[in-house]
């Protein structure tokens, strides 16, 4: 008896761009209230909103890098998802240590920022890829 071939299929590539681009606006809003909200300054809430717009473009960028459209084996996918979290994180984090670097920017409102865009990104794409696994491969 040989063991069955594991199913391929691709992701759904819509809703991982507006999760992609969703999630870091949310993310933005509640940046925006919170500093408005809040005593910190205008520039601040800026390079917060900087942080976040990175996080946004890097999610886009590494959503459209693994080619969700392509038919891949599950076991595949859960590598390459793997990979493109930690590049997304690595990618951004770096981005935002550019930032710091060369453009004298405080460091806090970028990686506070930053973490605010990546983990609603992070827990929106691993809601929907869970979802389609579940749906799709059973």
């Amino acid at each position: 008896m040989s063991a069955s071939p594991t199913p391929e299929l691709t992701l759904p590539t819509w809703p991982l761009l507006m999760a992609a681009i969703g999630a870091p606006a949310v993310a933005a809003a509640a940046w925006a209230a919170v500093t408005i909200l809040g005593p910190w300054d205008m520039n601040t809430s800026l390079i917060g909103l900087l942080a976040i717009g990175v996080v946004a473009c890097v999610a886009v960028a590494i959503t459209l890098s693994i080619r969700p459209w392509k038919s891949r084996a599950i076991v595949t996918w859960g590598s390459v998802l793997i990979a493109a979290s930690m590049g997304r994180i690595v990618i951004t984090i770096g981005i935002c240590l550019l930032l710091y670097s060369a453009a004298r920017l405080p460091a806090g409102p970028l990686l506070i920022g930053a973490m605010a865009g990546l983990v609603p990104v992070l827990v929106a794409e691993t809601s929907i890829v869970a979802k389609h696994f579940q749906r799709d491969a059973a």
